[in-house]
């Protein structure tokens, strides 16, 4: 939200009022004042918000847009996923279009997340050391243990704390900073670098009938900022995960870096996951396959390289 607050609102506000003869007054409401985080896409389509920060993991429709948290072990830059993100729906047109067609809204800019570790009330240092614990995460996270021996418990941060501290779970899946932020390290005196990846997965959208009906010079002005929103937000994103490993470190937490050949061994039990939700989203009515194939293409073409790379038959 800091990229959104910070930069985002006020330069389309300056630069509106700069370069055209229109103003633009916010009008903000966070943390559920307005709508609750599942609602935001539906209060965008709907018009009830003119602009909504739409977040997909917790939207059950958007499925298929996503796929990002579909790849464990992918780049763990949330600037080199950003690009490889919006270059894929750049050439998967269904992917903007479906929110214009469907959800009657405007996809101005994708927005970046951290890279997932794990903290945890015991030392992981190799994949065998997680068999018969429990651990927490939240949504599509849960699905990166299948075949593991872990035991996924749902979670949420509210509750991290106390979960922690009384057993019902050893492990929580979390960035660094937050980790750190909810004191965490308290009670899980290790966080592991496990190179989940950064999963670039919400996006800022306009009601597309506020769209429309908006000035081509505003209009413009609104993708320019978008554009350095996407640089700008994953470039925060990635301070925010060396600043919050840095914390930790200082607070005595045990830093351990999960070896690539752990998250290729990790990898390769999950070979079948991000196949199988290929073919789930083309049973939804999306080309399935094109989006799954052209995000793992556009990482190699970055410069990623996949500690094993998954195959979409």
């Amino acid at each position: 939200m800091e990229a959104l607050e910070y930069q985002f609102l006020p330069e389309v506000a300056k630069r509106v009022e700069e370069r055209t003869d229109h103003k633009i007054k916010w009008i903000k409401a966070y943390s559920g004042s307005l709508v609750k985080l599942p609602e935001t896409l539906g209060a965008t389509q709907k018009g009830l918000i003119d602009i909504g920060v739409i977040n997909y993991p917790h939207i059950t429709e958007l499925f298929v847009q996503n796929f990002p948290f579909y790849f464990p072990f992918q780049t763990g830059d949330a600037v080199m996923a950003t690009k490889a993100v919006r270059a894929t729906f750049d050439e998967v047109p269904w992917l903007t279009k479906s929110f214009e067609e469907k959800y009657n809204q405007k996809l101005l800019a994708i927005g970046a997340n951290g890279n997932y570790g794990i903290g945890t009330t015991f030392p992981f240092e190799k994949f065998e050391d997680l068999k018969g614990k429990k651990v927490g995460a939240g949504g599509p996270n849960l699905l990166w243990f299948e075949g593991t021996g872990v035991a996924p418990v749902t979670t949420n941060l509210g509750e991290a704390y106390n979960a922690l501290k009384s057993g019902i779970y050893d492990g929580l899946v979390i960035f660094p900073g937050p980790y750190y932020g909810f004191k965490l390290q308290e009670v899980g005196t290790n966080f592991t670098v496990a190179n989940f990846g950064s999963p670039s997965a919400l996006s800022i959208n306009m009601n597309l009938d506020r769209w429309n009906k908006l000035p081509k010079e505003v209009q413009d002005i609104f993708l320019e900022v978008s554009a350095e929103y996407e640089v700008h937000s994953s470039e925060l994103a990635n301070e925010a995960d060396a600043k919050g490993l840095e914390h930790l470190k200082a607070a005595g937490t045990n830093i351990i870096n999960l070896p690539v050949e752990e998250q290729a061994k990790w990898a390769r039990g999950l070979a079948e996951y991000p196949n199988r939700q290929a073919e789930e989203a083309t049973s939804r009515g999306a080309p399935g396959t094109e989006i799954f194939r052209t995000y793992i293409k556009n990482l190699k073409e970055l410069g990623y390289q996949w500690p094993h790379e998954y195959q979409i038959k």
